[in-house]
């Protein structure tokens, strides 16, 4: 009788924390990654017991729920300090998962086709809820294969099997269209006829390729210094039209002319028959002659003789 009382507080003894014998408690839910199901998934306090398989994990998406007469013969098996506390123990382990996007396919695709495509592209799919379910523990690898683009119109199909690394990867046709972007220059404020365009009054918007038209005025470079022809609105496109060089002189407007040579000097004034910008040729009415001649615009209330056009129109 002593004896047995011995082994008993002996065993109490064992059962305390610190001497290996901790009470192990069920885990009723567990998400696992591999493909097989370890003692410790299922119960706590295991020590060298925790890595023991006691069954395969359920496929990739999927669960399996365990039976408290299933987990107490596993538990006595593998030597775990568990026993069932009624009928209604039960275990339920997941495989890990996660899910390989559209993004990440999109991305993968526009590589594959990067000697087709410019950098600043995107990818529309036909289906863009597409997603791969995969086991946490893979790689984001994706193979493609059967890729085909159409230039003109950017729709391309392919078929996208991941993960790549897998002995068994999961295969889908995805298909949609290469949406070939363009960064322009929009006025970023409302711009009045004839106000010149400073740096400060715009900003880059992306749009489609298709949506912006021929003539529109991309860069902004091309855009400050030069005057507006009519309103530009807030993030609205410019034509090419709709912009011009800013106008020096006015129609109506007294012009000082000159005519420099390599003998004279002659200056004279003259009335702008109409408007124009540096650079621009203009009709003038010499004050003193009455005479019409042509003459380029200098400066503000500048203008140079065109000697060869006057001399073709003196003929």
């Amino acid at each position: 009788m002593k004896s047995g009382f011995v082994s008993l507080v002996a065993l109490m003894v064992l059962a305390l924390p610190g001497h290996g014998f901790a009470q192990s408690m069920l885990q009723p839910s567990a998400s696992v990654t591999g493909d097989t199901i370890h003692v410790g998934d299922l119960f706590t306090n295991t020590g060298t017991h925790a890595m023991e398989s006691v069954a395969a994990a359920p496929a990739i998406g999927q669960r399996v729920t365990f039976s408290a007469s299933w987990l107490g013969a596993v538990a006595s098996e593998h030597h775990v300090a568990w026993t069932p506390s009624s009928d209604y123990d039960r275990a339920t382990v997941e495989r890990a998962t996660r899910f390989l996007t559209a993004d990440t396919i999109g991305q993968r695709l526009l590589t594959e086709m990067a000697t087709n495509t410019t950098a600043d592209t995107t990818i529309q799919f036909d289906n863009p809820g597409i997603r791969f379910v995969v086991p946490a523990e893979a790689s984001d690898s994706i193979a493609l294969d059967g890729v085909t683009l159409d230039q003109r119109s950017g729709r391309f199909s392919a078929f996208v099997s991941a993960p790549a690394d897998s002995p068994n990867p999961q295969r889908q046709r995805v298909s949609g269209r290469v949406v070939y972007q363009l960064t322009v220059a929009v006025p970023s404020r409302g711009i009045a006829i004839g106000d010149v365009v400073g740096p400060n009054d715009l900003q880059t918007i992306k749009l489609p390729r298709e949506r912006v038209a021929g003539d529109t005025v991309t860069d902004a470079s091309q855009l400050v210094g030069k005057a507006a022809k009519r309103v530009l609105r807030v993030g609205e496109l410019v034509r090419a039209g709709d912009v011009q060089d800013p106008i020096l002189v006015h129609k109506g407007e007294t012009v000082m002319i000159e005519l420099d040579t390599d003998v004279m000097q002659l200056t004279t004034q003259g009335r702008a028959m109409e408007d124009g910008a540096l650079g621009a040729s203009i009709r003038i009415t010499n004050i003193q002659s009455n005479r019409v001649i042509d003459a380029v615009i200098a400066g503000s209330g500048r203008a140079v003789i065109n000697r060869v056009s006057n001399r073709i129109a003196s003929r």
